[in-house]
């Protein structure tokens, strides 16, 4: 326990959201408490990893991406365009302001370093897998159709990415190893990548062609292989170490890329259809991979509503991971119950789409109102 305070202490830093540190008194007694006890190695010196690896630029773009996917689901379609358009200007703002300003950030996140400081960056081909996904919707339609290159052009760009994150951090993990300590939520983003993409090929391609059926297929597939590869490691991790050293927030993700595996699934038999025996076996893969999302998301709620009652300081600005991840649980609910036939899993997914709009709303808000009140303090304090 010899640097468990100094994770706690930077725990804020990490998740990009709601202070999660527990009050000064609680670090003094942590910190009196540390100089008498040996390390351990599951609080070795993790927090520049951590740090690094759950910071997701386009965690925002995921958030407003998914909500204007769910828009329709949910009776307010009218919200579908405005949000789309919306979280493609945030794509492409962050990358400016982030070149502009905070080159020294982004040149950290593109940077060789730990699989823990590449894991946030996979956020970014995601969020353009889900953008390319809402403009194919447009574009298939008679509203846009002039939208449908724009949303190829958008998918290229996502597989590069999502090819490049994903070799970084297998050839990270190669050479640099596996800690187990470092393991968090934010590791479900890899496996996301190609799960989103996949998703996207999916809506985008042309039924008849072989190439970007196999394709969708690999990368759907692989996606859910990588997904059960990282709850392994997840689990191990927690039985061995408990969730404290890292930050909380992202462990959403893995309730939400447990969703987002079983809409791709669903997509996959929805859009071909890969015979009797093929259909059967990913139908019933689709349905336990349902089920565990519904699992991990009691526990998840539960902390999350427990710490913000009992813990949060709301000093801090709010983190995007709930409503993102809640969108995909809501994705994958809702396939779930169109293509097993299972209305348990359709009301769960129109819950957690109705629940997604107002995540989104609070997080937006919350965040606004935190950095309008940062600038005004900071003209104060140049004032005075």
């Amino acid at each position: 326990m010899g640097n468990h305070c100094a994770h706690k202490r930077a725990e804020s830093e990490m998740t990009g959201g709601w202070d999660i540190t527990w009050p000064r008194y609680h670090g003094q007694m942590r910190d009196h408490a540390a100089s008498m006890t040996p390390p351990n190695a599951c609080t070795s010196s993790v927090e520049d990893d951590t740090r690094a690896g759950n910071s997701l630029p386009y965690g925002v773009v995921m958030a407003t991406a998914g909500a204007s996917a769910l828009a329709r689901a949910c009776g307010l379609p009218a919200l579908t365009a405005p949000l789309l358009a919306l979280a493609i200007a945030q794509a492409v703002y962050i990358p400016l302001t982030g070149v502009w300003r905070q080159h020294r950030t982004w040149r950290a996140q593109w940077a060789m370093g730990s699989p823990s400081q590449l894991a946030g960056v996979h956020t970014v081909p995601l969020g353009l897998a889900v953008i390319s996904g809402g403009l194919g919707d447009l574009g298939a339609s008679d509203v846009a159709p002039w939208l449908e290159p724009v949303a190829i052009f958008s998918l290229v760009l996502a597989w590069v990415l999502t090819l490049v994150c994903i070799g970084r951090f297998a050839w990270s993990l190669m050479t640099r190893g596996m800690h187990l300590e470092t393991v968090d939520g934010a590791w479900f983003l890899v496996p996301a990548a190609l799960l989103g993409t996949g998703m996207a090929t999916l809506t985008l391609a042309d039924s008849g062609s072989v190439v970007w059926t196999w394709l969708a297929l690999g990368s759907v597939l692989g996606g859910w292989a990588g997904y059960c590869a990282t709850a392994i490691a997840a689990a191990t991790r927690i039985r061995r170490c408990g969730i404290r050293g890292v930050a909380q927030a992202p462990w959403w993700i893995a309730m939400g890329c447990a969703g987002l595996a079983v809409a791709a699934l669903g997509h996959l038999l929805h859009a071909h259809d890969p015979g009797p025996m093929l259909h059967a076996g990913l139908a019933a893969v689709m349905l336990a991979t349902a089920v565990l999302a519904v699992i991990l998301c009691v526990p998840i709620v539960g902390g999350s509503v427990r710490f913000l009652c009992l813990n949060c300081r709301f000093r801090a600005l709010a983190a995007w991971p709930p409503t993102f991840s809640t969108a995909v649980f809501a994705f994958g609910c809702l396939q779930a119950g169109e293509v097993l036939s299972l209305p348990a899993f359709r009301w769960l997914g129109f819950g957690a789409g109705c629940a997604t709009p107002v995540f989104w709303a609070t997080t937006t808000g919350w965040n606004v109102a935190h950095h309008c009140a940062n600038r005004m303090s900071g003209r104060r304090n140049g004032v005075e």
